[in-house]
């Protein structure tokens, strides 16, 4: 299970437009501590685009997707970021190429 699908399951309140798809970077959250952060898998560089447009990045933020619960992890804090970018609903219109 992943920490977005723990979130929901559990009434918190991440985004995750996409539904775990690495389509948008609405489920960012931060790993509290850099010890289980250095814990987790490396992001993936579809994981790593979608960073890019996440609001209020910093040096252990991750999708909430891509975390997936494991019992080394046990004790894992995240926090969410006070906002999200979601392209879809704040407006964005993609330009054609």
């Amino acid at each position: 299970m992943s920490m977005l699908e723990a979130a929901h399951e559990n009434d918190i309140d991440l985004e995750g437009a996409c539904e775990g798809s690495l389509a948008c970077s609405t489920c960012h959250v931060i790993v509290m501590d850099m010890e289980q952060y250095n814990k987790l898998p490396d992001p993936s560089d579809e994981e790593n685009d979608m960073l890019d447009l996440a609001f209020g990045l910093t040096e252990t933020s991750r999708l909430g997707c891509q975390i997936i619960a494991k019992s080394e992890l046990e004790g894992l804090r995240l926090a969410i970021p006070a906002a999200t970018r979601n392209f879809a609903v704040d407006g964005f219109k993609p330009k054609p190429h």
